[in-house]
């Protein structure tokens, strides 16, 4: 198999893991509320319980990648966890079993992505490649993947119900666990690689890395939290405001995602993180003052900016901090955009309880300028160390 096709295929299952989720989780709040009948406040409650879950079981995943055990075989696992959950998702009205399905089943399912991130890098490790435009274009595929994923879910939803949504992500899942089973090689590991390999340990600067992702993705998450009801119930604009800003916004950190490589042959590639979160600060400083259409349409090219930079380089600068824990810095990765989102979401709905939406957005451009502040703690580590050495 020829590396191009291998690298090909890859894309393909991240686009495919990617579809599975964008089919699912848009979509859970509305289902709780709509389909169950429960309160609003359970949506945090179930958020919390899952999310939390899937950060273990995400971690000792990645920590078993790390030790020879199979991340394929642990993709598969991973999927199949999804398909159980929703399973009883189409069959169940009772919350409590719901959240039961989700902790045990779900939580496994969240692996998918760090599994998937594990199985990409260790192919390409060994591979004449370059290894921060392939991650880039697996990052890239995943953003395609919710780019077209949610309104073809919500489309399905008039028709078919959430029962015929979930019944589609489970054959999106099922093609998943074919495609690996057909066409992902096993990458063969040595026989002293479950007890020899060491374990290093992450040094201060892996740890900032982390939280400024983390805030990062906090603060992406508020303003896609508030955007909806900021736009149409407190600036009045036509109620397809949100769904123009997000598509184009997509269409365009995807080609800056795939541009990152290029940039990396000029400029270091924590610098042009930093470059990343300010300028998602300008786009929630922009957004907070904008009034109009125009406006907020113009100012996406910094959102585009910020996300594609961060997407397109924030795991390749992780994995080097730790090459000898692929899957523990996949897992984290991965980890970090959902506690992102868990905080992010949690602290739009309690700002806009008390104020409003549109005050949700300074707690957006807070999390940026804390995520810049930190990568500049990230660099002057990393230059005491050069020092040092």
């Amino acid at each position: 198999m020829a590396p191009l096709t291998s690298s090909k295929l890859f894309i393909l299952l991240s686009i495919l893991t990617g579809l599975v989720g964008a089919f699912i989780h848009p979509l859970m709040s509305f289902f709780l509320v709509d389909e169950l009948q429960v309160p609003p406040v359970y949506i945090g409650i179930y958020m919390v319980a899952v999310t939390l879950a899937g950060l273990v079981i995400s971690q000792i995943l990645g920590g078993l990648a790390d030790k020879g055990y199979s991340a394929r075989k642990m993709y598969i696992v991973a999927s199949v966890g999804i398909i159980l959950a929703l399973i009883v998702y189409i069959n169940s009205h009772m919350f409590a079993l719901i959240l039961v399905a989700g902790v045990c089943f779900m939580a496994f399912g969240n692996a998918s992505v760090p599994q998937m991130l594990t199985l990409s890098r260790q192919w390409a490790d060994d591979k004449p490649i370059d290894i921060t435009q392939f991650n880039a274009r697996i990052r890239a595929g995943i953003s395609v993947a919710w780019m077209i994923g949610p309104p073809i879910a919500f489309s399905l939803l008039a028709f078919v119900g959430f029962p015929g949504v979930f019944g589609m992500a489970i054959l999106i899942a099922i093609l998943g666990i074919i495609f690996v089973y057909k066409f992902i090689p096993e990458k063969q590991q040595k026989s002293t690689s479950i007890t020899d390999k060491p374990n290093v340990k992450p040094p201060y600067s892996f740890w900032c890395l982390v939280l400024a992702i983390v805030l990062a993705s906090m603060g992406n998450n508020m303003y896609t939290a508030s955007l909806p009801l900021y736009t149409i119930k407190e600036l009045s604009l036509p109620s397809y405001t949100p769904g123009v800003l997000m598509g184009v916004v997509a269409s365009l950190e995807i080609p800056i995602m795939l541009f990152c490589n290029r940039l990396c042959r000029v400029f270091k590639k924590k610098d042009l993180l930093i470059v990343s979160f300010i300028s998602g600060l300008i786009f929630y400083a922009g957004v907070f003052f904008a009034d109009t259409f125009w406006q907020l349409l113009l100012l996406q090219v910094f959102n585009a900016i910020f996300y594609g930079l961060f997407g397109g380089l924030g795991l390749t600068l992780m994995q080097e901090e730790l090459p000898s824990r692929i899957g523990f810095t996949s897992a984290v990765y991965s980890n970090a955009f959902k506690i992102g989102v868990m905080i992010g979401v949690s602290c739009t709905g309690i700002i806009a309880q008390f104020f409003s939406f549109q005050f949700a957005l300074l707690g957006a451009m807070c999390a940026a300028l804390c995520a810049v502040i930190l990568m500049l703690v990230f660099s002057y580590l990393q230059y005491q160390v050069v020092k040092q050495s």
